[in-house]
């Protein structure tokens, strides 16, 4: 729902929503909770994702395409130095790439 309503770093997601809260109607949460639940998304990912993949239709063809980010910090294990498209030099950058069914709907996303 944060990512709907604006951009920002997780911790920021937390927060906005701490003013939302009432329109969210989930109770209140703080950072422990949301990163809880990111920690259970990122353990059980594959799981979702067959699940998702199996109750598909069937498809003759499937979309995938990749992006670039670059990063200002040094300090992310996901990150790594190469070639960059944006063409910022000595940053580092994480690749993200996304499976879709020929109707768009996402199956699988990683991050490299």
């Amino acid at each position: 729902m944060a990512r709907v309503i604006g951009q920002g770093s997780r911790l920021s997601a937390v927060r906005l929503s701490a003013n939302r809260i009432d329109t969210l109607g989930v109770g209140s949460f703080n950072e422990k909770d949301f990163y809880a639940n990111l920690d259970w998304l990122n353990k059980n990912q594959e799981k979702i994702e067959d699940r998702l993949f199996q109750k598909g239709k069937p498809t003759e063809f499937y979309l995938y395409d990749v992006t670039s980010s670059y990063l200002e910090g040094e300090h992310n294990e996901l990150s790594a130095y190469g070639y960059n498209h944006d063409g910022k030099k000595g940053k580092k950058q994480i690749v993200v790439g996304l499976l879709c069914d020929d109707e768009g709907k996402p199956l699988s996303v990683e991050v490299f």
